[in-house]
């Protein structure tokens, strides 16, 4: 054997330096908040949006009553029907703020919903079919609003999509000293969100659709999706009240359906939809 000494070195090689001012860029810290702060932050902002709304229509109604007295606007229908009294514009003066509250919640629904629906789907092939746009909202968009997948998905194979959750995280803490039916009624307003969610993620992603989400019990949910013709996008995407009717999905649901069929399990980890066809 020969004595050349060996070439091969057991070291291993050395790694370039990199500042660490050019690492942080690189790979930035992840900024972390509690999974609960919407929860937190929810209360609070409906009483702010409560407020904005009253005042708006506080001051419209002010202005409207400057006009009647200056003979530029015709009586309001209260002030015609006779023994209303005091009671009954404090009656129709809630009416309009909650109406006014919820028309805003939905936009900011809408929003919210269409920007993370372009985010997920960003580095994706497009959504070819109605389907496949609903497996990645039961599957990729609840998972990344709220954790949790939906736990079941029925269809009718025309066009009319339930998601059952039946434990929804918004409705989950959702408690009160007024007991269960005022919980209930609580329900409806914390479902507006939720519901524009779906309803912006689809708009942005293509399907024209209806969406209205309802209770039961708490804390299930259960959103009712109902596709509609690309002739009828000129139509507001604001979606109903939550919990209750839609008058467009009224309409639409005039003409017999076929009944639903199972296209889901009961795990949150599987849907089970692969086989469905629309």
């Amino acid at each position: 054997m020969s004595n050349r000494p060996s070439t091969s070195s057991t070291h291993l090689p050395i790694l370039p330096t990199i500042p660490p001012a050019l690492h942080h860029l690189a790979i930035p810290t992840p900024t972390l908040i509690d999974s609960q702060l919407p929860n937190y932050l929810l209360p609070p902002v409906l009483d702010l949006l409560r407020d904005s709304s009253a005042y708006v229509i506080r001051r419209k109604r002010a202005e409207e009553d400057e006009l009647r007295k200056e003979g530029l606007l015709p009586p309001s229908s209260g002030q015609q029907v006779k023994g209303k009294g005091k009671a009954g514009d404090d009656e129709e003066e809630k009416r309009l703020i909650e109406e006014e509250l919820g028309k805003r919640v939905e936009r900011i629904g809408l929003m919210v919903g269409g920007y993370i629906a372009e985010k997920l789907t960003l580095a994706r092939p497009p959504l070819a079919s109605h389907l496949d746009i609903i497996k990645f909202i039961c599957k990729d968009l609840f998972l990344y609003v709220y954790s949790k997948q939906i736990d079941n998905l029925r269809t009718n194979h025309r066009g009319v999509f339930v998601l059952q959750s039946h434990s929804f995280p918004p409705l989950m803490t959702l408690s009160s000293h007024r007991g269960p039916s005022a919980d209930m009624e609580s329900a409806k307003l914390h479902l507006l969100f939720p519901q524009a969610l779906v309803q912006g993620a689809l708009a942005r992603l293509g399907m024209h659709s209806i969406v209205t989400a309802e209770s039961s019990g708490l804390p299930q949910c259960t959103f009712q999706i109902r596709t509609t013709k690309s002739s009828n996008s000129n139509q507001p995407n604001t979606p109903s009240v939550g919990g209750t009717p839609n008058p467009q999905s009224q309409a639409l649901a005039q003409g017999r359906s076929a009944p639903m069929s199972q296209t889901g399990s009961g795990a949150s980890t599987g849907l089970g939809i692969a086989g469905a066809q629309t």
